[in-house]
């Protein structure tokens, strides 16, 4: 009789802990991903900075992709309209293994870096830039400034960047 009370009693907090498990959704992690290298000196970096903010994206995750330093430059529309991003092809190789691990042919279509942005912002990525370094560098007049950049581009001020750094509970630097 002990051993079926005890029994129960186990069967009992077993269940009322797989409820209470699996009434309580895990929470998502924020994600940084801080691209700092410039994609025209090294492309390594920033090629595998936007597979792991997809692969983020996929986990469920708030994923912020902060553009930094000589990446910052990467982002520069040039009179043409273009940045490097959009510039830089996506290589087919590339996209054959990103498409085998996430099944999603939206990779497929993609022709450069550009569009590859544009889609992490369109799947709910946080796309951003350090403001201060803009005016540092004169590309942009005042630190909120978006004539040359991605309309889905936010620049931030130095407190904003410090604080979504801070804040991360993952963080990626490329």
């Amino acid at each position: 009789m002990k051993k079926m009370i005890i029994f129960s009693a186990a069967i009992l907090t077993a269940a009322f802990l797989f409820s209470a498990y699996s009434s309580n959704p895990v929470e998502k992690k924020k994600v940084l991903i801080h691209i700092v290298s410039d994609i025209k000196k090294n492309d390594g970096p920033p090629c595998v900075a936007v597979d792991v903010a997809l692969a983020n994206l996929k986990l469920g995750n708030n994923v912020e992709v902060l553009f930094d330093a000589d990446a910052a430059w990467n982002i520069k529309k040039s009179n043409d309209g273009k940045n490097d991003y959009d510039r830089y092809e996506v290589p087919a190789d590339l996209k054959k293994l990103v498409n085998d691990q996430f099944n999603d042919p939206d990779i497929l279509k993609l022709k450069n870096f550009g569009e590859f942005l544009q889609m992490l912002h369109k799947k709910g990525a946080k796309i951003t830039i350090n403001g201060t370094w803009n005016v540092l560098t004169n590309v942009e007049k005042e630190i909120k400034g978006k004539t040359k950049m991605p309309d889905y581009i936010q620049p931030l001020n130095l407190k904003e960047l410090a604080s979504s750094i801070n804040n991360s509970d993952a963080y990626y630097r490329y």
